[in-house]
């Protein structure tokens, strides 16, 4: 320890004095290895004009560029992406930076300058050369700490109660995210423990490494149950449903833009929807580009087959990987692929579905089956007739779903070949503590 020095004029109401030393240490590095989790791009530039305008000169440059190489017949499709991605991410960096969380002050301007009072009533406190002369400035101080307090409480009351308001008017509107994103700074800073996971047997693991193997193991057997011991003989349907398989058109790409929502998390190749949606033509005429050659080559890029695990906490006793759900982010990109096939799609299979199921459908909800499930226990108990009702709960039932199974489902309902080859080779990294872990199918 050297060069110690107390720092009386520093002043938090406190009898205690700022302590300053200078300190030589030897410190050991703490290494990350591995790959680290994505830093997202601050799109909340994009609401101002002076910004959007500056990203789409930028983006559209980046495009004009392109325009000739992406057509030659001799470019791949991984080709063509990578250059779209390339285009993005860098106008991106330039325009809009990372994203940074700043912490937004809610003291008045009033209260700043009573603690400035403050501050100085108790440099007169230390400058006091008689008792008499202490006393009366001591006196000065505890008032002026009175006015502070006083001032901060109604500032931070002030502050709650606008949080509060934005939190009613975001409920009303339906603004889940802003209701969400309010109610976490009305709730205050939380830091997460550094649990530690258990292993099958139930011991603990504390190493980091280790953990991480434990969760990919985790999620793959999850993901990858064993096959049915009797697979059901599902066929292929001898004709195919009226579903268009010619190459995307300009218009249905510029609809499956729009559909796509901002707000929503990256996926790995870090391409934020604002970014695709700030100037939806451009946009539109890169992405047929690519599109047209992925419909050629039934292959789609690398990046769209990857996804990134997020560990969502489901119940009680997290260090048991059981407690959590994952849920998978994928490329923002890739979901507009996946938006122009729905939409190609979705009204030819609707009409294969049993008018019985009403979960998982455009404007359908099980309303109707909870209406009549409840006049039957009605009419049971007025009756006192008896009732048996069953209900099955599969656990973890959309995790555990045979994917060979889903393939021929699909070419069963009639859906075309050409769609399902499509996706192949699907695989996730699980994000822990904000590293990736290894990839698994």
């Amino acid at each position: 320890m050297e060069d110690v020095r107390t720092k009386r004029g520093a002043d938090i109401a406190s009898d205690h004095h700022l302590f300053v030393a200078n300190l030589r240490l030897k410190l050991k590095k703490n290494w990350t290895s591995g790959q680290t989790a994505l830093q997202r791009f601050n799109t909340a530039f994009l609401r101002d004009t002076d910004k959007l305008s500056e990203f789409k000169i930028a983006l559209n440059n980046m495009f004009q560029a392109l325009q000739d190489p992406l057509k030659e017949e001799e470019t791949t499709m991984e080709d063509n992406w990578k250059s779209i991605k390339e285009a993005i991410i860098s106008t991106s960096q330039e325009v809009l930076a990372l994203k940074k969380h700043h912490h937004k002050e809610w003291s008045s301007i009033e209260t700043l300058d009573r603690i400035k009072e403050r501050k100085n009533k108790k440099t007169v406190i230390n400058n006091s050369r008689t008792r008499a002369e202490k006393v009366q400035a001591q006196a000065e101080y505890i008032e002026a700490n009175k006015e502070v307090k006083k001032s901060t409480g109604a500032d931070k009351q002030k502050c709650v109660e606008e949080l509060a308001s934005m939190a009613e008017r975001a409920a009303r509107e339906g603004n889940m995210k802003q209701l969400y994103d309010t109610t976490k700074k009305l709730a205050g800073k939380y830091s997460k423990p550094d649990r530690s996971v258990k292993d099958k047997e139930g011991r603990p693991i504390t190493e980091i490494q280790q953990q991480k193997n434990r969760w990919v193991k985790y999620f793959e057997e999850l993901l990858n149950r064993p096959a049915p011991m009797n697979p059901p003989n599902i066929e292929a349907a001898h004709t195919d449903l009226p579903i268009d398989v010619n190459p995307p058109t300009t218009e249905e790409i510029r609809i499956a833009v729009r559909q796509i929502k901002n707000g929503k998390a990256v996926g790995p190749d870090n391409i934020p929807a604002e970014a695709l949606k700030s100037d939806i033509e451009a946009t539109t005429n890169m992405l047929y580009l690519l599109f047209k050659k992925i419909w050629d080559e039934e292959q789609v890029p690398m990046d769209w087959k990857e996804g990134h695990l997020v560990k969502i906490p489901k119940k009680r006793y997290l260090s048991k990987c059981e407690n959590f759900r994952g849920i998978t982010l994928l490329s923002i990109p890739g979901k507009v692929f996946n938006r122009v096939l729905l939409n190609q799609m979705k009204d030819a299979v609707d009409g294969q579905l049993r008018d019985q199921q009403a979960g998982f459908r455009k404007d359908r909800s099980c309303t109707d089956q909870i209406a009549t499930l409840r006049i039957i226990i009605e009419q049971s108990v007025e009756w006192n007739s008896s009732l048996y009702i069953n209900f099955i709960d599969y656990e973890k039932a959309f995790d555990s779903v045979d994917r060979r199974t889903l393939w021929k489902l699909l070419r069963h309902y009639g859906v075309p070949e050409k769609i399902v080859n499509s996706y192949n080779g699907l695989q996730c990294k699980v994000v822990h503590r904000g590293q990736l872990t290894d990839a698994f199918q």
